[in-house]
């Protein structure tokens, strides 16, 4: 095959070697051969990346920047936290040792 997704001969391996053969978003090696991530209403291809950051989330953040910017803001600086000081969620299920 010599094109992938827009990738011509050799290309995926070079663009696999730039990235230093990790994952493009969550910097991850997998046991899985890497996606080629492409926009889906461009067709441009943005890098390689893994089966979970390719197929769940980007696409649970709609391609969206902006929903990613918040999600990492959300996790660095919670709301909660802000509002409430640090709170610990505790599993109270019967059978739960942890």
């Amino acid at each position: 095959m010599t094109n992938t997704y827009g990738l011509g001969l050799g290309e995926f391996q070079a663009l696999m070697d730039y990235q230093g053969g990790v994952c493009a978003i969550c910097k991850q090696s997998r046991r899985y051969r890497l996606d080629v991530d492409h926009d889906h209403k461009t067709g441009l291809v943005r890098g390689l990346t893994c089966r979970l950051c390719n197929r769940r989330i980007l696409p649970g953040a709609k391609d969206s920047p902006e929903v990613l910017r918040n999600a990492a803001d959300y996790l660095e600086d919670p709301p909660a936290v802000r509002f409430l000081g640090r709170r610990y969620h505790m599993d109270m299920r019967e059978g739960n040792d942890e």
